[in-house]
């Protein structure tokens, strides 16, 4: 049956440059990566210190590697990846967010078809690929989206749906990380997954950032 969920603070953060001789940097988009059993677990050391973790604009991970504002990234496909190394991490279904009050909302899975007429929503800030992934587009049957307003980060993003003016697509991960009553998510039977690696700039010192993937 569909999950209800609410809105959390923007997944926009204002990044500071790292400076020579800092712990690396990791970055991650809200909702952060769950934890699941039977794949893998990643983590980031430095031989310095501590590292620490700096929000993104989701699909601008590869954008803050190759600017060199983090050193490691946690970045969602498909984002150009060209010139960084990658080990994928996670995978989870796709779901879509809908107004309380929906009739969809009824049924515990639907396809992207069965949302056609919906607007949906997408944002300027990404690449035009990234945006047509996201909505889907083309749709299975040579279809286009009807495309709805645009919005740079979650909060906006979910209090556009709860008032109806769209719907949106999301990672299942956002559907278990936010809880309100409205937007209500259906899971989406007929799209692509979404699938999550660690990223960093091929050729990386590793006396600087050493990734290491173990099974959980």
């Amino acid at each position: 049956m569909a999950t209800t969920v609410s809105p959390a603070a923007s997944a926009a953060a204002t990044i500071e440059r790292p400076k020579p001789g800092d712990a690396p940097v990791i970055s991650q988009t809200r909702p952060v990566v769950p934890s699941w059993s039977g794949t893998r677990r990643v983590r980031a050391t430095s031989s310095r210190s501590a590292s620490g973790a700096q929000a993104v604009r989701l699909g601008q991970e590869a954008a803050a590697l190759r600017e060199g504002l983090v050193d490691v990234a946690f970045a969602r496909l498909p984002d150009d990846l060209t010139g960084l190394r990658s080990e994928p991490v996670h995978t989870e279904p796709r779901v879509v967010g809908l107004p309380s009050g929906h009739a969809l909302p009824e049924r515990d899975e639907v396809s992207v078809l069965d949302v056609g007429d919906e607007p949906v929503m997408w944002t300027e800030r990404a690449s035009r690929g990234w945006v047509d992934w996201w909505a889907v587009n083309p749709r299975p049957d040579g279809s286009s989206p009807r495309w709805g307003p645009t919005n740079d980060n979650a909060e906006k993003m979910l209090e556009q749906v709860a008032e109806a003016s769209a719907t949106c697509f999301a990672p299942m991960s956002m559907a278990r990380y936010y809880a309100r009553p409205d937007p209500t998510w259906v899971p989406l039977t007929d799209v692509e997954p979404l699938r999550t690696v660690l990223a960093r700039v091929d050729g990386t010192d590793s006396s600087l950032v050493r990734v290491h993937t173990c099974r959980a």
